[in-house]
């Protein structure tokens, strides 16, 4: 007799005390124990890929004084840890918790002391690109004879730096949104 090839597509599981009950579930409903455990993870995929996203609150210009208060009670090394946190971060605890809620209710990033320091460097930066741009506008306005000086690397060299910034930019942002997310 040849050898028998061990299919890839099979999983072992103990059940248990439940293979009895697997067994006479299975036998009342008429399937067979994998047809039923093959149903039951496409239901459980299916639920899982189907869940809406937390719904995000719509958020208007209108500034609104924050005077409503709640307690909140930790342990000492949950607020060990939260002070740690949020001073890493920039905030203070109640600023921290404010824009974690704030967050998570809109979907829109709540920047922290460290996050406005890099935008501010990010605008200084993106204004240094614009004058470098202008310059090299100018010139190929009013010297044609001048191009040769701009080779392909310059600018491919400028559009480099322009999307490394951007995406810098992009991942502080998104860090502001995406710590607030616990996994």
């Amino acid at each position: 007799m040849g050898q028998r090839v061990k299919r890839t597509t099979t999983i072992t599981v103990d059940l248990g005390e439940l293979k009895a009950p697997w067994q006479a579930w299975c036998q009342a409903h008429g399937v067979t124990p994998s047809h039923a455990l093959r149903s039951a993870l496409r239901q459980a995929m299916d639920r899982k890929a189907t869940q809406a996203p937390a719904p995000r609150l719509p958020v208007t210009q209108k500034r609104e004084r924050a005077t409503a208060r709640i307690e909140l009670n930790l342990t000492i090394s949950e607020l060990a840890a939260l002070k740690k946190m949020a001073g890493h971060e920039g905030y203070v605890p109640t600023k921290w918790l404010v824009a974690m809620v704030r967050t998570k209710w809109t979907g829109q990033p709540q920047v922290g002391q460290p996050e406005l320091e890099t935008l501010a460097r990010s605008n200084q930066q993106l204004l240094a690109l614009g004058r470098n741009l202008n310059q090299i506008a100018k010139v190929l306005n009013t010297a044609p004879q001048d191009r040769v000086a701009f080779l392909v690397e310059v600018i491919t060299e400028l559009s480099r730096v322009i999307q490394a910034h951007t995406k810098k930019v992009s991942d502080v942002l998104r860090g502001t949104v995406e710590r607030w997310h616990i996994q």
